[in-house]
């Protein structure tokens, strides 16, 4: 008796471990790890006071990671590298260019010295927009932001325009100051066009 009881155990464990095992592979097959490809990624940024008074240029991601579940995104994690930050304007000659460079990473914007990175988080893409969190001066800016998203086993994309509000980050180069008749906003617009390759 005491034989057919451990048989009949040795039965059901086994036969635990392959369900378990089963259903661990069934969703390995459906979950899909994205990294980011930093050669082919941009991410082009415009800021300024008016339509008429704007500057333009780009920053880079130094990482990135995305999972995908069933062909949805489940979630997201990309690193904007701030000192790469630069100005692009081409009514701007050189010199100016580069000065506004470096006054973007001056502490009057984005302070590079104690904030090199901006850490972005991403969830659900739902209705055209993904959710979104932007860690910028350490505050945490959340914002459903309209992308479109392509994907395939080998691959995904993510592009699209979007504004973001950095009010709440108290940027200093976009705080009022005193006797300016307008001041630069804290509205910058982006686009984006992200791109991550299947591990």
């Amino acid at each position: 008796m005491k034989i057919v009881n451990v048989i009949a155990m040795t039965v059901i464990s086994a036969a635990l471990v392959s369900f378990s095992l089963k259903n661990t592979t069934e969703i390995k097959k459906h979950q899909n790890m994205y990294s980011i490809d930093k050669e082919t990624s941009t991410l082009g940024w415009k800021g300024g006071k008016n339509d008429s008074y704007f500057h333009t240029g780009a920053v880079k991601f130094s990482e990135g990671m995305l999972t995908m579940e069933h062909g949805a995104i489940v979630s997201g994690s990309f690193t904007v590298d701030l000192t790469t930050i630069n100005c692009t304007d081409v009514n701007l000659p050189k010199a100016k260019q580069e000065g506004l460079t470096k006054h973007l990473k001056d502490v009057d914007f984005f302070n590079v010295a104690k904030f090199a990175t901006s850490k972005v988080t991403i969830g659900a893409y739902k209705d055209g927009k993904l959710t979104t969190t932007i860690n910028v001066l350490g505050v945490d800016i959340k914002q459903d932001i309209p992308v479109t998203v392509v994907s395939d086993e080998k691959g995904v994309t993510i592009t699209g325009k979007f504004d973001v509000d950095f009010s709440a980050a108290k940027i200093p180069g976009v705080q009022p100051q005193e006797g300016d008749k307008e001041n630069i906003k804290p509205v910058f617009s982006f686009d984006l066009n992200l791109v991550l390759k299947a591990k």
